[in-house]
């Protein structure tokens, strides 16, 4: 069976009330949620109760779901994006939000460079100070989110080329960005 039917499947059983069914559709999507939140919001705690209230926003809208055309997983960031819209509202940061929100271009890269090695790496997070909150939105939905570049284009209102256009541009500059981070390190290595 095909893991989209198997999600299609999953998602149905969930819809009738299954609860393993539920159980395995949170369990597909935590981690990604989780990752996407911590990256946006930088704050580990913060990411885990916006995790918990996405789900929570999934338990209780499931049952009006309907695939037409979007993948579940898109689904689930959208909530999740509405939930990061709440939280940047709740924390007065708004206009940093509509700035990101209001960006209706988007991108990916189709040869995937290191960028799944580096995303532990600390340094990451500052690399991303030197990306527009767009380029920012779409690299994480795809490394941490694990979306593909047609779920990031639903995700965020826009079409696939957008996307593969913006991540093609976020990661070079990241790869120059962390690049000159080890040259910089190495450097002060040796002194």
């Amino acid at each position: 069976m095909h893991p989209q039917s198997d999600e299609k499947a999953l998602v149905q059983q969930a819809q009738q009330g299954s609860s393993d069914a539920l159980g395995t559709l949170y369990e597909q999507h935590v981690d990604a949620v989780y990752r996407f939140m911590f990256y946006r919001t930088g704050d580990a705690m913060v990411a885990e109760d916006l995790t918990a209230e996405v789900f929570a926003d999934i338990v209780s809208s499931l049952s009006r779901y309907r695939e037409r055309g979007l993948p579940f997983r898109a689904w689930v960031f959208r909530i999740a994006r509405a939930r990061l819209a709440d939280y940047w509202r709740k924390t007065k940061r708004r206009e940093k939000y509509q700035h990101i929100m209001g960006e209706a271009e988007a991108a990916t890269w189709t040869s995937q460079f290191v960028l799944e090695e580096h995303f532990a790496y600390e340094g990451l997070q500052q690399a991303f100070e030197y990306l527009t909150p767009a380029e920012t939105e779409v690299v994480i939905l795809r490394f941490a989110g694990g979306l593909t570049h047609q779920e990031i284009a639903a995700v965020i209102h826009s079409n696939a080329n957008a996307v593969k256009s913006k991540m093609r541009r976020a990661l070079d500059k990241l790869r120059q960005i962390l690049e000159r981070q080890e040259d910089f390190n190495e450097s002060r290595g040796q002194l």
